[in-house]
């Protein structure tokens, strides 16, 4: 279960800028810097689908053929 305390402002903290909330039932993204959600108390839980969401991070890899 995430919550907003959780999350990191990702203008000020840019090791963190690739996170993002993701929904796993749906696969719905939405955006993980707290600057978003400055207006929620920091124990919101963030839901989707009626499930809590996931902090998650994507990883590219890149293959170089030629």
């Amino acid at each position: 279960m995430v919550r907003k305390k959780d999350l990191s402002d990702q203008i000020l903290n840019k090791k963190r800028v690739s996170e993002f909330l993701f929904c796993s039932i749906c696969g719905a993204e939405y955006s993980a810097n707290s600057g978003d959600y400055w207006n929620l108390s920091d124990n919101y839980i963030f839901n989707c689908c009626d499930e809590s969401m996931q902090l998650a991070v994507k990883h590219t890899e890149i293959s170089i053929l030629k």
